[in-house]
């Protein structure tokens, strides 16, 4: 193994009596925990004041059970009484009143990689509501097109200067922001993220911020120590999922140590 899988694998192995204790403790995990990787917005919230989101729950470890986005998304727009998702409609929708609407519309568009659409997806990152730009940068990270990235970087580097003041009213929206930015592999979202790892009012904050630092440890192993302060979380789940990631990354390292030998 070169210098830094060394590097990771030794900050694993001084994990070793800490994960020991955790896992002599894990019949007192929870049996379902909550899913911030699948939440969708709920119609049914005040979009006035933004696109509400819901969590779905998920049994056992997270990213197993298969979702049909595209089914997902149609469900969300029937619900306005909508039924052509052609493509020519989908551009249609957004210019919809309903933040909703245009959110699912944007969703379902990058979900079909549809070229056609990345003129008004652009469009859309200057939308009113953070939920519909977030949707439309996704959108367009699935077309490979990643000009949405800036518009979710300045929204979190304004969030976390409000955020250090002590004002949290845009600090899940902060959270949802950064999972884009993780999943698109941007370093630029690890300070932000270890500011909500220690975000002690949303105990799910906290374990979103820990999935989106496992998803950058590629390309900065030094997000493992701050995966790693999880596990003295005041929250079992948060503690969980931390146990979870660092297992699977130590698995994987040891793996990896005895092939070479």
């Amino acid at each position: 193994m070169n210098m830094k899988a060394n590097h990771i694998f030794c900050l694993l192995s001084s994990l070793i009596p800490l994960l020991g204790v955790m896992i002599l403790s894990s019949c007192n995990k929870p049996d379902r925990f909550e899913s911030d990787v699948y939440a969708e917005p709920n119609s049914s919230a005040d979009v006035s004041s933004g696109v509400g989101v819901t969590a779905l729950r998920l049994d056992g470890k997270p990213c197993k059970r298969q979702i049909d986005w595209e089914a997902l998304y149609q469900s969300g727009l029937k619900k306005y009484g909508i039924d052509d998702f052609s493509t020519e409609s989908l551009i249609r929708l957004m210019d919809s009143e309903i933040p909703t609407v245009r959110y699912f519309s944007a969703s379902l568009l990058g979900h079909r990689q549809e070229l056609s659409a990345i003129p008004r997806l652009e469009k859309a990152l200057g939308d009113e509501l953070l939920p519909v730009q977030r949707a439309a940068t996704k959108a367009l990270l699935k077309i490979g097109n990643r000009k949405g990235i800036k518009v979710l970087q300045d929204f979190c580097q304004k969030a976390s200067r409000e955020f250090e003041q002590g004002n949290h009213r845009n600090t899940v929206d902060m959270s949802d922001a950064l999972q884009v930015l993780a999943e698109a592999g941007e370093v630029s979202a690890i300070p932000y993220l270890r500011l909500l790892v220690g975000y002690d009012r949303s105990w799910g904050v906290r374990v979103t911020a820990v999935r989106s630092l496992r998803k950058l440890y590629e390309k900065e192993p030094g997000v493992l120590a701050d995966i790693a302060s999880a596990l003295r979380d005041q929250h079992p789940q948060v503690r969980t999922e931390a146990f979870e990631i660092l297992r699977a990354v130590y698995d994987s390292y040891a793996g990896d140590k005895q092939k070479s030998k």
